[in-house]
């Protein structure tokens, strides 16, 4: 006669069996299910890759609207802005200095740098005083992104990606151009100083 200790183990040993062997057809059982559902409704992609497939689609829509004149690098000639009043006023010097280029993959960057700007005291940007950081922010400007042209009515819009400016990420710059032989004038809207701006770029073609 087993004794009542070791039948209690025993027991146990069973139930503990059975509760493992549940589990496991529960788990195989879920598991076919989501397969079933993925078979059948296909795999969900996540934030990223659904970004990422929506980012190609664009891309690849935009590479149709590419016109030949645009592509390439440019350089800047001169960047000045102008108000409602007849006003001119050059943000980054009258000899501002920059670079536009335009890929034929509707991919684009640009930078824009005022030559004057002073520079740190020290190496260490750590160390940089507010004023410093102030002037090199207020002396600097850059941003990438994609393009799209409507050359109906010349212009061209920037979709940001990035940029130094953290309000101008995600969204969409419009600007008008020209061309005039080997020079590029870009025009658009520019709020600086609480005071409504129109901005007008030339930018000469790198070999």
């Amino acid at each position: 006669m087993t004794p009542p200790f070791e039948y209690l183990i025993g027991h146990m040993k069973i139930k503990a069996c059975r509760f493992n062997a549940l589990i496991k057809s529960t788990y195989l059982l879920i598991s076919m299910v989501v397969l079933l559902i993925g078979g059948c409704a296909g795999i969900s992609h996540g934030p990223g890759e659904r970004k990422a497939d929506a980012e190609k689609g664009r891309m690849h829509s935009m590479s149709r609207e590419v016109i030949p004149e645009l592509v390439g690098s440019w350089k800047l000639i001169s960047f000045h802005s102008q108000n409602s009043s007849g006003q001119k006023a050059y943000p980054f010097g009258s000899d501002a200095q920059g670079r536009i280029t335009y890929e034929p993959d509707g991919r684009m960057a640009v930078q824009l740098m005022n030559p004057s700007r002073p520079g740190f005291a020290s190496d260490d940007p750590l160390v940089t005083s507010e004023a410093e950081v102030r002037a090199a922010f207020g002396g600097y400007t850059a941003y990438y992104g994609t393009y799209s042209v409507n050359p109906d009515d010349r212009t061209i819009v920037h979709h940001i990606e990035a940029a130094l400016l953290p309000n101008w990420v995600g969204t969409d710059q419009q600007r008008h151009f020209e061309f005039d032989g080997k020079y590029l004038t870009l025009k658009g809207p520019l709020l600086l100083g609480g005071v409504k701006w129109v901005v007008s770029l030339v930018w000469e073609r790198l070999p």
